[in-house]
């Protein structure tokens, strides 16, 4: 549909129907606006099941400029499984779950008269704002850091990008092949390392990679045995691992080590030293002692109870939950600030079996001490992911 500007003798008025404010929560005589900020994990999701929301008499409003990127595909994306256009998923589609897309970025949030305004000009009142734009790497962390020949984040673009130069190297046969450092996040980490190892494999080359991550397991959710396997299954298929470990600078195509060793590295995929979104300052909130904001159980702001931060660690968690657990968790609190229920959420109710794609068709699942791998693990997560792509997509 086609986007109208605003006159100048109304630039005040909502993008939204105009109808008269009343407390969040309160059910009556009007419908509530949730409006969703950024195209994270979490919002894909929200998207997808916004007409639960629509049914409880809420409008669902999605302003970003950028498509959503299906998070589970990325890995295998990187690996030579998927293309670039197989994991951009329309975040147009929200129309067909009940809501409503604007292409534009936030450009003033006036969190007391609960409004933001839009750099088109529109203004959207709202009476819950969801918050989930994409973390920026911190070029801080580690002293240099940009010197490298590349440094790449977890991005749809940026590993898509990796993907395209490496491939220039792995179909040369005489090329030399760059190494390649993984600066790893858990699961996120093992994920991508080992679809490096797997996109080499299909050139019939060993591509250099090392993973480094500060925890004494690769995957810190599962058990011992199952942490055990993976770890033999990567190096057998040539990964270095760096556990316990953590980069203290880069110098020359290396980075060196807190113990005092190198780890050659032409480029870097980084997981980790992310910091919030530079356009989280428009909110005007105070940082935490970790440089994060604090939200309660349910991921709503403890400065500001209309707004949610779906990127940030729900208070009395000590493990982070994995994307799908705080999508989950985000749906049934925006459904309960709704409705006005106010059920105790417990973190376990939202937990599900996790799965990585090592890129090799035997795929690891795990969920507390329980865990299993192979091709029939593979098969039960390709059928997951599919469908939940063909439910966002709709008849698409």
């Amino acid at each position: 549909m086609p986007e109208t500007q605003p006159s100048s003798t109304d630039h005040r008025r909502s993008a939204l129907p105009d109808k008269d404010r009343s407390a969040p929560g309160q059910s009556g005589t009007r419908q509530a606006n949730v409006v969703l900020v950024g195209n994270g994990d979490c919002h894909l999701h929200i998207a997808a099941h916004a007409q639960r929301l629509a049914r409880q008499g809420a409008n669902v409003t999605l302003v970003t400029r950028q498509d959503f990127a299906f998070p589970d595909w990325l890995g295998g994306m990187l690996g030579g499984e998927w293309q670039l256009d197989d994991v951009r998923l329309p975040a147009a589609r929200i129309a067909a779950h009940g809501g409503i897309h604007l292409v534009a970025e936030v450009l003033e949030v006036d969190r007391q008269h609960r409004r933001i305004t839009l750099d088109d000009g529109r203004q959207l009142d709202y009476d819950w704002l969801s918050v989930d734009l994409p973390p920026v790497v911190d070029e801080h962390a580690i002293p240099g850091f940009y010197t490298a020949k590349g440094v790449f984040t977890a991005s749809a673009d940026d590993l898509w990008s990796l993907r395209q130069r490496l491939e220039t190297q792995l179909a040369d046969a005489a090329a030399e092949l760059p190494s390649v450092a993984v600066i790893g996040d858990g699961p996120a980490g093992v994920e991508l390392a080992a679809n490096l190892l797997a996109l080499g494999e299909r050139y019939g080359r060993r591509l250099p990679v090392t993973l480094i991550d500060n925890d004494r397991r690769p995957i810190p959710g599962a058990c011992r045995r199952a942490n055990r396997w993976l770890m033999q299954r990567l190096l057998r298929r040539g990964l270095r691992l760096e556990l316990v470990a953590t980069a203290t600078r880069y110098d020359r195509n290396q980075l060196i080590l807190d113990d005092g060793s190198a780890v050659d590295a032409d480029l870097l995929l980084v997981t980790d030293h992310l910091r919030p979104s530079p356009a989280l300052a428009l909110f005007n909130l105070t940082r935490d002692e970790s440089g994060g904001f604090a939200v309660d159980t349910r991921l709503r702001s403890q400065q500001d109870p209309c707004l949610f931060l779906a990127r940030e660690n729900p208070a009395g968690l000590a493990e982070m939950p994995t994307a799908r657990e705080r999508a989950a968790l985000l749906l049934e609190s925006l459904s309960q600030a709704i409705s006005g229920e106010a059920r105790t959420l417990h973190y376990d109710q939202f937990e599900r079996w996790k799965a990585l794609n090592l890129g090799d068709l035997r795929d690891i699942a795990w969920r507390g001490s329980l865990w299993c791998r192979g091709r029939w693990v593979r098969r039960w997560k390709h059928r997951r992911d599919r469908r939940e792509v063909t439910r966002y997509l709709g008849n698409a």
